[in-house]
């Protein structure tokens, strides 16, 4: 029988494109082996993974909750619900990739428990509760930042892989001078606005960001005021604005390598898959951390300020007025912005090569 091998990991882009990321690279290798995702109902991961041509499972949603609440009471018995369906999935695969969100955490029992091999990919900076429960029954770890692995127990053998980021995200960040000034034109004609106008990209991950989204409609008669023109992807579940002459909003943005191609200045939350594709195409960016969970969104901001790729500033002080006092700061930063070369390994091989390894040295 073919090698079977299931990717854990979804609700947010965050997670479910890495994943996919990894998941081309190895059908390219291994076209004849076997690949299953696993998520629950309501994430990301739904859209995305069938549209990729990968088969998507799914398991009972485990919402780890962040103040005692009556829900505490219950979690066992969902984790309990969740890990059973779990075993059932991970009975006949030989090895599982997590890449954190709910569906993680019961995946990871269920393999520990079935003593299948176990990798991880840790996203952000600080790691996230599902993968630090599931790092101690890890074969491998990877992680994308290298302080994820200061830390104590498995983590201070991870392995740094990076960001597995979409390969056509890699090869736009590889283009000619030409060749990415005609990309910039065609996407710039797509979007049908104004050739001769800066364009800001804003985007608030996945799901969107409410706050950062009335921010930008706030902002938009000073944006028309000095020239600028707007494309938004304000989130599939948000309300979708109006459009003129220079705002486009969009529920999402599928095609992102040619949305940073045609863009001069970006707008965004600084998820890790967000952070780690703006250094590869290399653009200047104005990040607003989370304000929630773990830190780590302020975390991965942090490498891209100290490159000079980027302006960090907090959520609670993002807002139409701070766009407006500080814009001519921010366009002569981006204006002036020269990025490093683009890296040339991929972490899609990185750990891809790993799993390989690992299913032939069972054979």
């Amino acid at each position: 029988m073919n090698p079977k091998i299931l990717f854990a990991g979804g609700g947010t882009a965050g997670h479910v494109e890495p994943a996919l990321a990894v998941a081309h690279w190895l059908r390219n290798e291994k076209p004849n082996w076997d690949y299953v995702f696993v998520g629950t109902k309501k994430g990301l991961e739904n859209q995305l993974v069938p549209a990729a041509g990968f088969n998507l499972l799914h398991i009972s949603k485990v919402v780890l909750p962040r103040q005692l609440t009556p829900e505490i009471f219950i979690l066992p018995i969902k984790i309990f619900i969740a890990t059973w369906q779990a075993i059932k999935l991970c009975k006949k695969v030989d090895l599982v990739i997590g890449f954190g969100g709910y569906a993680c955490p019961p995946i990871y029992i269920a393999a520990a428990i079935l003593r299948k091999p176990i990798f991880i990919h840790e996203a952000n900076a600080v790691p996230g509760w599902a993968n630090r429960l599931g790092a101690p029954f890890a074969s491998q770890i990877f992680i994308a930042f290298s302080r994820a692995g200061q830390k104590l127990g498995r983590w201070r053998n991870a392995k740094l892989s990076g960001m597995p980021i979409r390969a056509e995200i890699i090869a736009s960040a590889n283009l000619s001078g030409e060749e990415s000034k005609t990309k910039k034109r065609l996407q710039i004609e797509k979007w049908k606005l104004d050739q001769n106008k800066p364009t800001i990209l804003v985007f608030g991950g996945s799901q969107g960001s409410r706050h950062i989204n009335e921010a930008i409609l706030q902002s938009l008669s000073a944006f028309t005021e000095k020239g600028v023109q707007v494309v938004h992807s304000v989130g599939r579940n948000n309300p979708l604005p109006t459009s003129t002459e220079n705002y486009l909003p969009l529920p999402y943005i599928e095609d992102m390598s040619s949305a940073y191609h045609a863009a001069d200045l970006v707008i965004a939350r600084s998820g890790a898959l967000t952070c780690a594709e703006l250094a590869a195409v290399g653009k200047f960016a104005i990040l607003i951390p989370l304000p929630i969970g773990n830190g780590e969104q302020a975390v991965n901001a942090s490498d891209l300020q100290a490159a000079g790729a980027a302006e960090v500033v907090d959520d609670n002080k993002f807002n139409s007025d701070w766009l407006s006092s500080n814009w001519d700061e921010i366009w002569r930063k981006a204006r002036n912005y020269q990025a490093a070369p683009a890296a040339q390994f991929s972490a899609s091989e990185t750990i891809g090569s790993e799993i390989i390894r690992a299913i032939d040295g069972s054979k």
